[in-house]
């Protein structure tokens, strides 16, 4: 039965992979809790031109709930990423409503696109992947979508408010795995677009397209994992209880691949076609210096969260608000 689903998965993927998302995430991503409704806007609630924005780090137990709501709006499934993380809300502080999201958290270990174009050895990434993260979620949600506030969550992503709350949490702090107390400073961070390239970055020179991820993936089988799982457990896999903290979504490839051999399945399954745009910013001028071990030099280009919001008033935010007019 399982495998029919598997093959049914396949075969949505392949005639609508974005209507198929759309479902996934349905399934997987948090929903819109009632208590929030009144922390997202109704267009007819904004006036777009006196939008006035405010950045926020998700601590406790209130924002992290209204967090979870705000990714909600997403037609992509989200995961929540592995190992560290530092959240932050975009709070359009005028109408007192959340205009928008971004999540960062521990990038992964394996990524061909970023590991040649920083040039990174086995032992230069190991000392230094730890000065990167992957932002999981970013954008903003309805309707100052339509302002172009994406562009406004993706600024803000890499601003110098972002870079003293990484500090300030891991400053002193020896990692997991080695037990090292590394430099506590972040130098670049990156995402993935989940269909390829993506109009959010077009534009933004922070951000530089490096191409595409090879397409292996197993998010189009999150809605039937915890099925998957229970059936590795039950052929008592030696990988289900091989998982330990850093491994994050390796150990999910490994339970399936082991599964799928047993079963006897290939594992095109992992292989949909679906190939990521991958982006990347650097934070720092000697980032690839600094990234490769050569230098502890840091010498920061980017800028505060309110020099990104006047950056995107200016070139953004008056084409926002005509298109927000003519889609009244």
């Amino acid at each position: 039965m399982i495998l029919t689903e598997i093959e049914r998965v396949l075969q949505l993927m392949r005639e609508n992979p974005r209507e198929y998302m759309r479902y996934v995430a349905r399934e997987v991503n948090p929903g819109l809790s009632p208590q929030h409704y009144r922390f997202f806007a109704k267009k007819t609630e904004i006036r777009p031109e006196k939008v006035q924005l405010e950045l926020e780090l998700v601590e406790g137990d209130k924002l992290s709930s209204l967090f979870r709501s705000a990714m909600s709006f997403w037609s992509v499934p989200i995961s929540a990423g592995y190992g560290r993380r530092l959240r932050f809300i975009v709070w359009d502080r005028t109408h007192y409503k959340v205009f928008g999201i971004f999540g960062l958290c521990d990038p992964l270990i394996g990524l061909r696109v970023r590991d040649t174009f920083i040039g990174w050895s086995k032992e230069q990434k190991e000392e230094r992947l730890y000065n990167m993260m992957t932002a999981y979620v970013l954008g903003a949600v309805p309707p100052y979508n339509e302002l172009f506030g994406a562009k406004m969550v993706a600024l803000a992503v890499g601003c110098k408010e972002v870079c003293q709350a990484f500090e300030e949490k891991y400053k002193g702090k020896k990692t997991i795995l080695k037990g090292r107390e590394p430099l506590a400073k972040l130098v670049a961070v990156d995402t993935m677009a989940f269909f390829g390239k993506s109009l959010i970055y077009e534009g933004l020179p922070e951000w530089r397209f490096l191409g595409f991820t090879k397409g292996t993936t197993h998010i189009h089988l999150s809605h039937v994992w915890d099925s998957l799982l229970r059936i590795a457990k039950e052929l008592g896999l030696n990988s289900v209880d091989k998982y330990s903290f850093g491994q994050g979504s390796n150990w999910k490839f490994r339970v399936l691949r082991e599964l799928f051999s047993r079963l006897g399945l290939s594992e095109r399954y992992f292989n949909v076609g679906l190939a990521k745009g991958y982006y990347f910013r650097p934070l720092i001028k000697e980032w690839k210096e600094f990234l490769n071990g050569q230098t502890d030099q840091l010498t920061y280009v980017n800028k505060t969260f309110e020099e990104y919001v006047e950056l995107w008033r200016a070139k953004y935010l008056k084409r926002g608000i005509r298109r927000f007019s003519r889609a009244s």
